[in-house]
């Protein structure tokens, strides 16, 4: 048992340290990929906090079936769905990093992140997903698949498309 399950268990038994160590690794990753996905500070803020929330109360129906991140971010993801469908937009993202830019002057830079941005707008909710897993949180394909309940085949696929239709949409500029 790995030390995120023994957290996961501790904080099912109403263990006050385990949640605080759990938030202490997690809210890092958990923040940016909430705040990837909307580009609001504020929103991934709130989200995180709603997140741990849900973390605590569904930490007694945890199931060791797959690794512990795989049930977080399925949790993450689950709650970024709801956000969106609340707020009725599609998500967006800046994963300029994905590729180098050289020594682009900021201007262009800034140029670059809002096409990205309002393309990212434009790509269905699974090919953003499995690209800001893949790109940001360094998960293997077989790890995005397991997250999305689907074949790796799949994952790469929707990760190819994404990035070629960012790669199309900044092409012009670079």
């Amino acid at each position: 048992m790995d030390k995120d399950q023994k957290r996961i268990n501790g904080i099912a038994r109403g263990d006050r340290n385990a949640l605080i160590e759990l938030i202490a690794d997690w809210k890092g990753p958990i923040h940016s990929y909430f705040y990837r996905s909307l580009s609001n500070y504020a929103d991934a803020e709130d989200l995180t906090q709603q997140f741990f929330h849900r973390i605590y109360k569904a930490s007694g129906s945890y199931r060791p079936i797959s690794k512990v991140s795989t049930w977080l971010f399925s949790i993450a993801r689950n709650l970024l769905i709801d956000e969106l469908k609340k707020k009725a937009r599609r998500p967006q993202a800046n994963i300029l990093s994905e590729w180098e830019l050289g020594t682009e002057s900021s201007e262009n830079t800034s140029e670059l992140q809002e096409i990205l941005s309002i393309e990212m707008k434009k790509l269905p909710e699974n090919h953003k997903t499995a690209l800001l897993l893949r790109v940001q949180q360094e998960w293997s394909y077989q790890e995005i698949a397991e997250m999305m309940k689907t074949n790796e085949s799949r994952v790469k696929t929707w990760i190819y498309r994404a990035r070629s239709v960012l790669k199309q949409a900044i092409k012009p500029q670079l």
